[in-house]
């Protein structure tokens, strides 16, 4: 039988790899479970390619966080280790809830089954859309097998609610506050690069001649940065006093990117590569308005950044956020992810001598006001408690069989994803 409201006094928070992000909002949720006399622990399954964990791992943690596989990659790990690996250390730790990352990794799985096996909590924390990906109905089946195990769910925001419904968890047991950023240390950052303009002056394109537009992204597909040279042309050829667009990110489209603006004759564009987190706190705070433009992307944080920092936003329907972060005309505007015409319109509104910026900054600031770590807290608190009351759970015949299938068959760790990393 699962854990009641009362008993429950351990939570495990299960996140393949853990960077910054990670770091702000399971602070918060050690101090709002602490308050409630509750233990909160991080298990952090692997190491990371990339540079976000090593960031990490330079910051004391107020929380326990055990790392299971920390010199070796995600990647790299087979579903059977991390099967060991997670059972052994749910079974020493013995938590009343555990709360996992998504819900069809090997380390998530393995959660599950050990949660469903010892009548613990088991909440997914989950971003997923139905429209990341086309569906394949088979694939979905076996996936809401898997979500319907779960007592509870933490969400980003209203679309990922409503996938999470139709795979087969109660709306009362699912929760938003998910994906939230440290919104203080952005302004923060923006603000002291304000203050203190000489100590980025080297930056390139910061201070060139008038506002700018600025996007922030990996140079990959799904991130739809062609369309947004494309539609940036079209508007410099409409605007009487055209803003700049500043580029920041890198990645493997950067010299197919350089070679459209070259082609087309694209004027005003800066390409201004990857930014130490002090560097892009100084091209928040001294651009116009933000752009996010992905075709697919389950939320958006750059987004709940460029808020943080007072910027008018236009975000394309492909970005998670784009439902719950923006409130056409108020902070800025959204349009269709493949709609040029449409994203060239919104560039012309937000930038035009009549636009009243400064009650759109205001309004970015008040709507993200209200997703801060401490939303992620008390949305992971609520999800915990309320799958403490959805009584015993056990694995049926047909979920136990896809558990074993997947533990067995599954080579890649992430052979589920939707969405390109």
């Amino acid at each position: 039988m699962n854990s009641s409201p009362s008993q429950i006094r351990t939570v495990c928070v299960v996140w393949q790899t853990m960077g910054p992000y990670h770091l702000a909002r399971l602070k918060a949720a050690h101090d709002f479970f602490k308050e409630r006399g509750i233990v909160m622990i991080a298990i952090e399954t692997a190491g990371s390619k990339g540079s976000l964990v090593k960031e990490i791992k330079r910051h004391e943690t107020p929380y326990v966080c055990v790392r299971l596989f920390p010199d070796r990659v995600f990647e790299d790990i087979s579903p059977l280790e991390m099967d060991h690996a997670v059972r052994s250390t749910l079974y020493r730790i013995n938590p009343d809830a555990v709360a996992t990352n998504s819900y069809f990794l090997p380390d998530t799985r393995s959660a599950l089954r050990w949660c469903r096996r010892n009548g613990r909590v088991a909440v997914t924390m989950i971003d997923s859309k139905e429209d990341d990906a086309k569906r394949k109905p088979w694939r979905e089946y076996l996936k809401s097998i898997i979500v319907r195990q779960y007592d509870a769910a933490l969400v980003a925001g209203v679309p990922h609610r409503s996938y999470m419904k139709k795979m087969g968890i109660p709306g009362k047991n699912i929760f938003d506050g998910l994906d939230v950023v440290d919104n203080d240390f952005f302004a923060a950052k923006a603000a002291e690069a304000r203050a203190n303009p000489k100590a980025f002056e080297h930056l390139p394109a910061l201070f060139d001649e008038g506002e700018y537009f600025l996007a922030s992204n990996r140079f990959i597909p799904r991130k739809n940065l062609e369309l947004l040279l494309s539609a940036y042309g079209a508007y410099r050829e409409r605007a009487d006093k055209p803003w700049r667009l500043v580029m920041l990110g890198d990645g493997r489209l950067r010299e197919r990117l350089e070679a459209q603006v070259e082609r087309e004759g694209i004027e005003g564009v800066a390409f201004v590569g990857m930014r130490s987190i002090d560097e892009v706190g100084a091209y928040y705070g001294y651009a116009g308005a933000f752009v996010h433009t992905a075709l697919v992307d389950q939320w958006g944080l750059v987004v709940n950044e460029a808020m943080a920092t007072g910027l008018p936003v236009i975000v394309s329907t492909g970005s998670g956020c784009s439902m719950d972060l923006v409130d056409p005309p108020k902070n800025g505007y959204v349009f269709e992810s493949t709609d040029g015409e449409a994203l060239m319109a919104a560039m012309l509104k937000v930038s035009a001598a009549g636009a009243d910026r400064a009650a759109m900054r205001a309004e970015s600031l008040r709507i993200i006001s209200e997703w801060t770590p401490s939303r992620f807290a008390s949305g992971l608190y609520e999800a915990v408690i309320s799958g403490g009351e959805s009584g015993p759970r056990y694995l049926g015949p047909v979920a136990r069989l896809v558990f074993w299938l997947m533990l067995k068959v599954g080579k890649k760790p992430a052979a589920f994803a939707s969405v390109e990393a």
